[in-house]
């Protein structure tokens, strides 16, 4: 069995003593599929990878808190569902979250095309 992309994550997450880190190959390809193996996504012993280490940021609504990385896709939510913590109908379209901001009982999601999500 090879190793996974999600491993190495964890061992640098762990190495680092940071949570939320992206890593990156020398040519620029992001790692993003925890399930890839290494040999799939490309790399081979001896290859050179850059960990950037992200900022963690939060949102709130009345009654939720959203977590996110500046350039993730992924929003993690919890607290009242009727109060923002339910994404699921949208989650599949935070694509390169570039801002996240809380009203009174939703979130709104900025992407790096200037396009929301709410």
């Amino acid at each position: 069995e090879s190793s996974k992309v999600g491993d190495l994550k964890g061992l640098a997450q762990k190495s680092f003593g940071q949570g939320f880190l992206k890593l990156v190959t020398a040519n620029g390809s992001v790692l993003t599929d925890p399930i890839k193996s290494l040999h799939a996504a490309g790399i081979q012993d001896g290859d050179h990878l850059i960990a950037i280490v992200q900022q963690a940021k939060v949102a709130a609504t009345q009654s939720a808190f959203a977590l996110w990385c500046c350039g993730g896709d992924t929003i993690i939510t919890w607290g009242d569902p009727e109060g923002g913590a339910d994404c699921s109908a949208v989650k599949d379209r935070f694509k390169s979250v570039q801002e996240l901001q809380g009203t009174e009982s939703t979130f709104a999601a900025i992407l790096a095309g200037g396009s929301v999500v709410t």
